[in-house]
């Protein structure tokens, strides 16, 4: 139980760097409420977990040869564009949704293929991971799956807090002001995007 605590401490540092998914998760809740943005923190978890069973399964390998890292991320960067001109062009007010099974799928999909968009994050699980299970820090191997259970629960504690911060402050979203948070986090997308972008193509 000591490696599930020890990922939960890495999992919940590593979320105090704000990306594009706190951002939209943030966003969520104040456009939608927590329901649907808590939707969409069980999609980003689920590819998180994903992501570790990759790194785990040696698949993150293949996104260390040069030219496939910088196509998988040239395309995630689109995605991240993609994404943000919809922020930027969304119709003026607040977008209240029932919080329907189809709506809160539809949650959940954006949260699952938001995080799918940064091959950063499964290079970043495959060294960690790879350099604990090579000085055989998470030894034997159920201290692997703890530890990985550990980082994921602090993805879905964090963003727990993120949505209802959301939910908390949508009471004071006018309709105005609405429409300035899409275009500023449209904004923000398209900046990580252009970040992501630059660092896959000016590298060593």
């Amino acid at each position: 139980m000591i490696s599930f605590f020890e990922g939960l401490g890495l999992g919940l540092i590593l979320q105090i760097s704000v990306g594009p998914v706190c951002v939209a998760v943030l966003h969520k809740g104040l456009d939608q409420g927590f329901r649907q943005a808590w939707a969409m923190v069980w999609g980003v978890a689920l590819v998180d977990a994903l992501y570790i069973v990759l790194s785990l399964a040696g698949v993150s390998a293949l996104l260390r040869v040069d030219s496939v890292r910088t196509v998988v991320g040239l395309m995630g960067a689109l995605v991240l564009v993609y994404f943000g001109l919809r922020y930027i062009s969304s119709p003026a007010g607040l977008s209240r949704v029932e919080n329907s099974d189809a709506s809160l799928w539809r949650s959940f999909t954006f949260g699952a293929g938001l995080t799918l968009t940064n091959p950063l994050t499964i290079l970043f699980w495959a060294g960690v991971l790879g350099a604990m299970l090579s000085t055989r820090t998470l030894e034997p191997m159920g201290n692997v799956v703890y530890f990985a259970a550990g980082c994921v629960v602090a993805t879905l504690l964090f963003l727990t807090g993120v949505a209802l911060a959301g939910h908390f402050l949508e009471r004071a979203l006018t309709p105005r002001l609405a429409v300035w948070l899409n275009r500023a986090v449209g904004v923000l997308l398209i900046a990580f995007a252009i970040r992501l972008a630059a660092g896959l193509v000016v590298q060593p």
